[in-house]
């Protein structure tokens, strides 16, 4: 593969699970390109392949060319007991606070069911916390559950037995994954100092984390059934000498608390004119502004027909481990009256523009039965509202002249990177909707422009076109009837899950039956579509090149029913055509983010991105170093002269990227600085590039005298060589 795109890129293959999912928007990507899926009672992670020699003769049918051969499944609904976070409590010197825990949930909030608790639950929303988190740099995974409390999981530290051999390279696993703390339904949290809230077991509604505040921590917000938005601050420090399975020092603390009840007074559910309006999916975060020594950012949040947003402002800079200090502001920044229903939610465009002598964001609300735009300003002073009923603002119901799909909800929106030479009235986007079928062409939606010559290939994402297919695709009544009976024939056989998969197998391979046996004596002419689509939600890779969805099929033909085995789902992965002409301005905005390596290197391998420094390189020479790479190995320059080898005691001679003896022994060359790497279990193996580097402590033995060097300049997370994180 070359290091500079052609126009060519490795292809995006689809995967199939065996799942039952719960809820919509169940699709995340985290800032390392990590994929998570959740489920009924499971959660599903795919860690990114980014060998270079990837073919895909002799690989399963279960996993796609750009992830690893191995997945992550890890239960998700377990009733935590509070003592998780009591290491939470002991991290700021505050008492823990005790009280009876019934096992199995005891519940929360004020709801007439949800206080009372159960022993049921399932995932209800999953969501990546930026950057910086994890052990490595690396985002942790926050899952809320059905129970009303959300559990935030995190690689442990290693025990060995974290990377695997494939094809010639260590994959990472992620061996150990541990439940780190929680929120909600008796798990408690610290309370900052300064302030005062009364310890409550809340039911928790919604979450959302902030976008990244370079590396320094993170703010999360969460939504209880009592109106109130939290905002917490997380903070992490891991140890790389820490024990197996160790989470890490967290320091977890609610920082603020505001009522988020909107203008409309509630209805009692037995008015007449009630409609539900509550969402799992709430809240979001715009992206942060810089002003002076703070930074600002708005938090949407969707409440009874009415759509608010607040500005949240924290001091700048931030400290390590430091509380940092965060204001709300009293009343909303902006907000919005319109027609809700059930899961509306917010999604931001990823900048920020200058409008006059304002700064200005702009979004998409799903209702969910439309999209509408939205434009607000920071320190908008102006805006007030009264408290009104939905009669008087026109919300009560949907608007008579609204056109669309009113009853296929939105199940997943995107908002596409701006283009900073055109701009538009309304951000760029992508949509998708819950049911896809034969008589609805309204499933996909996007105001991109068309491609310069459409009729020359298929409009839209790769994923677009699949689904598109399977719903247009049709067979004689008599023939799909049939064929339908055979199946439910075999299915309620009593076969396990395993034959049932063969048997689903099978089913794809059902074009390859002998066309005219089966068509004798069967009228061609009355044909009748015999699939149809749920579309559960919809993600866009770091970069924003690469979109994913996930599916369920069903048949048309006979009712389905829910099995233990599960649907049949898949993922599929498209990519957007860049050559358009607002999307010209797509890599100039890409190269302003700041993405991870491994972001980047996804781009470049499977979205068109620009190439990635140190990744791929081996196809073509050695990767160009930079002038700080370059004057770090001249400082270890003396010390590689010194090095001999441990077998022969000769001495050493470089080789591209290996140091060789005389006698032929061959040693690894460490990224950073040049020094052949001598001994097992002295250094680490980046996930990106492949290569090595040796521990910072192992440096120090060999050169004591660069200590302060070595200190300041090498990384115990991040590779040397391409800025990938370590394996472990």
């Amino acid at each position: 593969m070359s290091s500079k795109h052609d126009g060519t890129f490795l292809p995006l293959e689809s995967f199939s699970l065996s799942a039952v999912p719960a809820s919509t928007h169940n699709l995340a990507w985290s800032p390392d390109a990590e994929l998570a899926i959740g489920c009924d009672d499971c959660v599903f992670i795919f860690l990114p392949d980014f060998s270079t020699d990837n073919p895909a003769a002799g690989r399963g049918n279960e996993v796609s060319r750009q992830y690893n051969d191995a997945a992550l499944r890890f239960p998700s609904v377990e009733h935590r007991h509070p003592d998780l976070n009591r290491r939470l409590f002991e991290a700021v010197d505050q008492e823990f606070p005790e009280f009876e825990h019934i096992p199995g949930g005891g519940g929360g909030g004020s709801g007439t069911v949800t206080s009372q608790g159960g022993s049921m639950n399932h995932g209800v929303a999953l969501e990546w916390s930026p950057p910086g988190l994890g052990r490595m740099n690396r985002s942790a995974l926050a899952v809320l559950t059905g129970a009303g409390n959300i559990i935030v999981y995190c690689e442990g530290a290693s025990d060995g037995m974290n990377a695997f051999p494939v094809r010639g390279h260590n994959a990472r696993s992620l061996r150990p994954w541990v439940a780190a703390w929680g929120i909600g339904a008796g798990l408690l949290l610290p309370r900052a100092h300064g302030h005062e809230a009364e310890y409550l077991k809340e039911y928790i509604t919604a979450f959302a984390w902030a976008g990244d505040t370079d590396g320094r921590g993170a703010l999360m917000a969460y939504a209880n059934n009592d109106d109130e938005v939290v905002i917490i601050s997380v903070q992490s420090k891991h140890n790389s000498d820490a024990t197996s399975g160790d989470c890490g020092l967290w320091k977890v603390e609610e920082v603020a608390r505001f009522v988020a009840e909107g203008p409309h007074p509630k209805l009692d559910f037995t008015d007449p004119d009630y409609s539900p309006s509550n969402s799992s999916f709430s809240l979001s975060w715009s992206p942060w502004l810089k002003r002076g020594s703070s930074k600002t950012t708005m938090i949407s949040y969707v409440t009874n027909n009415y759509v608010g947003f607040r500005e949240i402002t924290v001091s700048w800079p931030r400290k390590a481990m430091v509380t940092p200090n965060v204001k709300v502001s009293a009343a909303d920044n902006d907000g919005v009256c319109l027609h809700l229903s059930t899961d509306a939610f917010v999604v931001w465009e990823d900048l920020i523009w200058t409008i006059g002598a304002s700064k200005t964001c702009r979004g998409m609300i799903a209702t969910p039965s439309k999209a509408q735009a939205f434009q607000v300003s920071f320190g908008n002073k102006e805006f007030n509202i009264a408290s009104h009923t939905t009669d008087e603002c026109g919300t009560t119901y949907p608007r008579a002249d609204d056109d669309g799909p009113n009853q296929n909800p939105i199940t997943g929106l995107i908002i596409h990177p701006p283009s900073l030479s055109q701009t538009t009235d309304t951000p760029s986007y992508s949509l998708v909707r819950l049911s896809a079928t034969h008589e609805n062409d309204a499933w996909y939606q996007t105001n991109l422009p068309l491609p310069p010559n459409p009729e020359d290939g298929a409009v839209g994402p790769k994923w677009a076109t699949e689904i598109n297919q399977l719903v247009e695709h049709r067979l004689p009544r008599a023939l799909a009837n049939r064929l339908a009976s055979d199946r439910a024939s075999i299915k309620s056989g009593g076969v396990s899950s395993d034959e049932d998969s063969d048997a689903d197998e099978d089913e794809d391979d059902s074009s390859e039956f002998d066309a005219n046996d089966a068509m004798a004596g069967i009228d061609t002419e009355d044909q009748v579509h015999v699939n149809r689509i749920r579309i559960w939600g919809m993600t866009a890779s770091p970069g924003a090149g690469i979109t994913a969805v996930f599916i369920t099929q069903y048949g048309t033909i006979l009712p389905g029913r829910d099995t233990f085995a599960g649907h049949k789902c898949r993922v599929l992965f498209g990519r957007y055509d860049g050559s358009t002409d607002r999307n010209e301005g797509t890599n100039s905005v890409l190269a302003m983010k700041k993405l991870s390596t491994e972001a980047r290197a996804w781009e470049w391998m499977f979205g068109g991105g620009p190439p990635v420094a140190g990744v791929g390189a081996d196809i073509e020479g050695p990767a160009q170093e930079t002038s700080k790479q370059k004057a770090l190995k001249d400082h270890f320059s003396m010390v590689n002269h010194s090095q001999v080898c441990p077998f022969c005691e000769d001495a050493l001679g470089s080789s591209d990227k290996f140091w060789v003896c005389r006698k032929g022994h061959i040693f690894d060359t460490c990224a950073a600085t040049g020094i052949p790497i001598l001994a097992p279990g002295s250094s680490r193996i980046c996930c990106v590039c492949g290569s090595k580097c040796l521990r910072p402590e192992n440096l120090v033995a060999l050169a004591p005298h660069l200590k302060e060097i070595i200190i300041g300049d090498i990384s115990a997370e991040v590779c040397g060589g391409c800025g990938g994180k370590f394996v472990n």
